[in-house]
């Protein structure tokens, strides 16, 4: 695929149409999500997780969301990207 480059934004030319009720549109998002999240780690381990409160809960997704987006980081750096 050729690499175009533009001047400025003004010069990029629109995208391509697509009917968002064709049922290849689903495949293809679905597609590029397994694209973005292979080989990372589930978020949580399995099994069923209880807490105390809202409060507790929230802090323990976001807990696991930022160790997930290290492992990400540090991925990216041992590859080169």
């Amino acid at each position: 695929m050729p690499v175009t480059r533009y001047r400025n934004a003004a010069a990029v030319p629109p995208p391509l149409p697509h009917d968002p009720r064709d049922p290849r549109a689903a495949a293809r998002a679905l597609a590029h999500v397994e694209a973005m999240t292979w080989g990372l780690p589930p978020l949580f381990a399995p099994g069923v997780r209880r807490f105390a409160s809202i409060e507790a809960a929230q802090a323990d997704r976001e807990r696991a969301t930022v160790e997930r987006m290290r492992w990400w980081r540090a991925a990216r750096r041992q590859v080169g990207a």
